[in-house]
């Protein structure tokens, strides 16, 4: 019997042996036909891991090879590391979709350097202060030209925490031009940089967006300065002057009304008309007051835009927002010999912590200010409207939110009671209109020198529209990560590159769990910190049993 139960021990080896052989040879196998296949499962919601349609159509389009180097250290401390990784991913998909115009280089800095470059490093020298010092090696002035930063890091060596000088920056060259992501910090924004860049380096001609100026309104001097810089990287801005009466320039592809204080008259309304009429897209971002927060004071702002948007499909009504979901603003106090400064909520701030909608214009953004806004009202659109305009809310206050009438009392430091609250609801502060859209002055023909100035059609079959109850939000004092993305995704959807700021905003929107009661939740907290012991528990006793069945068979 023991002899026999050896035998069968000794096949039963041999099977196993076979079988692990077999199946490292049929991985072997497959592995060896993937070599050049590449594919990727993308299971998130929003394809955060799958090229946009944008992303495919920029690089089919492409006629000629562009080249990006990214220059990364090499064995990043984490999180690091990942960023490398994942940049490494996304070129090697963006080679794939390009069909041989998209090349890509990982270049380690230090690896690259010479042997004479690297004992250079180590010649240090002292300045006349008796600082120490080493010259730069080429690849660190190449590297500097380009605009790419060195970075400090702390990194673990040899059991040791030290300070290193690392490189995560990314060029793109075609041609004779180049353009840099200086650091790449994040890489949700990534695609969106890179595809952007892409096409900044092969369009022909660069959109030019520009800003209405006069009437008193926000500046780029005083106002616009962060705005400019950075709508400029991307496109070409502008001003223009209405005061004349002369048609706006066929270059121009968008134009934005950004907080004017003084009004329009009809010649100048007659210009914006007729931009809207050509199938180009406004921008109209209108305050009913301009406030000094340096003084707390604030002064009417008159327009005189609202019979327009009217026509167009909305109306901004009297009053400014208010919202106990709102931002807080920093006030500086007297205590004894000392100021202190002590953060407070401002409701004339309120803050859109969700979109309204699903365009992605807004889609993914959250947390955004719209201070000393006016409250707007569609007045065409909706069910029984499918031919006509489009008019669709982006963003509204909350369901606490009231409106207050003038005389406005901005003192931060009040008193917010209940009895200055007043028929609270959402109130619509951003509103965009597309479609057919109808001419403000179809009904009545123009005469003298006006003629030339009227709209050479009575409906736009393409024009986007946008209007926001204040243009305070774009001011420097007020321009934050969030308000800077809605910023860009607004030149894109005005430039009607829909398809580009999709990109902006995937993985923006939080995948929020849905709403779970009481029972539900008693479960997963307690299938949580049970649930694992009690499987490993469970498992133990399956082999434990199956040890034992096989124990009682070897010894029958």
């Amino acid at each position: 019997m023991s002899t026999n139960n050896n035998k069968s021990a000794s096949g039963r080896g041999f099977d196993s042996g076979v079988l692990a052989l077999s199946v490292l040879g049929i991985l072997i196998f497959v592995n060896a036909l993937g070599v050049d296949i590449f594919a990727r499962l993308d299971l998130t919601r929003d394809g955060q891991y799958t090229l946009s349609p944008a992303t495919v159509s920029t690089l089919e389009r492409l006629r000629d090879p562009v080249t990006a180097r990214a220059y990364f250290t090499a064995d990043l401390p984490p999180p690091y590391s990942s960023q490398a990784r994942y940049v490494r991913d996304l070129l090697e998909e963006y080679y794939n979709a390009a069909d041989g115009n998209f090349r890509y280089e990982f270049i380690d800095p230090v690896a690259a350097e010479s042997d004479e470059e690297k004992a250079k490093k180590k010649d240090l020298k002292k300045d006349i202060f008796g600082r120490t010092y080493r010259e730069s090696t080429a690849l660190e002035d190449e590297l500097s030209a380009l605009g790419i930063p060195p970075l400090q890091v702390r990194v673990n060596k040899d059991d040791k925490l030290e300070v290193a000088r690392v490189y995560m920056g990314i060029a793109l060259k075609y041609g004779d031009k180049t353009e840099v992501i200086p650091v790449v910090q994040k890489t949700d924004e990534l695609e969106y940089d890179m595809t952007t860049l892409v096409r900044k380096l092969t369009r022909e001609r660069t959109p030019t967006v520009a800003f209405v100026s006069g009437h008193d309104g926000l500046t780029r001097e005083q106002d616009l300065a962060k705005v400019w810089g950075l709508l400029g990287q991307l496109y070409e801005i502008t001003e223009v002057d209405l005061g004349d009466g002369a048609p706006i320039g066929e270059e121009v592809e968008a134009l934005i009304i950004a907080g004017p204080k003084n009004g329009f008259d009809e010649s100048e309304q007659r210009v914006i008309d007729a931009f809207v009429m050509s199938g180009r897209s406004v921008a109209f971002l209108l305050d009913s007051v301009k406030v000094d927060m340096q003084g707390l004071t604030e002064e009417p702002a008159e327009h005189d835009l609202s019979a327009m948007l009217k026509t167009y499909g909305v109306e901004i009504e009297p009053g400014l927002v208010l919202d106990p979901e709102c931002a807080t603003i920093g006030i500086t106090e007297q205590r004894g010999f000392m100021r202190i400064q002590q953060p407070v909520p401002y409701p004339f701030i309120p803050v859109v912590k969700e979109p309204s909608s699903d365009s992605p214009l807004i889609r993914g953004l959250s947390q955004i200010a719209f201070p000393f806004s006016s409250p707007l009202r569609p007045t065409i659109g909706g069910e029984g409207n499918e031919n006509g305009p489009k008019v669709e809310v982006l963003a509204q206050s909350s369901s606490d939110s009231w409106v207050a009438s003038p005389p406005y009392n901005l003192d931060p430091r009040q008193r917010w009671t209940t009895d200055m609250v007043t028929d609270q609801r959402s109130r619509p502060l951003l509103v965009s209109i597309s479609g057919s859209l109808p001419s403000h002055f179809a009904g009545g023909a123009p005469s003298g020198d006006e003629a030339d100035q009227a709209s050479p059609l009575t409906v736009a079959n393409n024009a986007r529209i946008l209007v926001a109850g204040g243009a305070t939000f774009l001011s420097d004092s007020f321009l934050s990560q969030q308000s800077q993305a809605f910023i860009l995704n607004l030149t894109d959807w005005l430039l009607l590159d829909e398809a580009l700021l999709k990109i902006r905003s995937r993985g923006l929107a939080s995948a929020a769990i849905d709403e779970l009661d009481e029972g539900a939740r008693r479960g997963i907290k307690y299938g949580n910190i049970l649930g694992l012991p009690m499987a490993l528990v469970a498992l133990g006793l399956v082999r434990w049993r199956r040890r034992e069945h096989r124990r009682t068979r070897v010894s029958l």
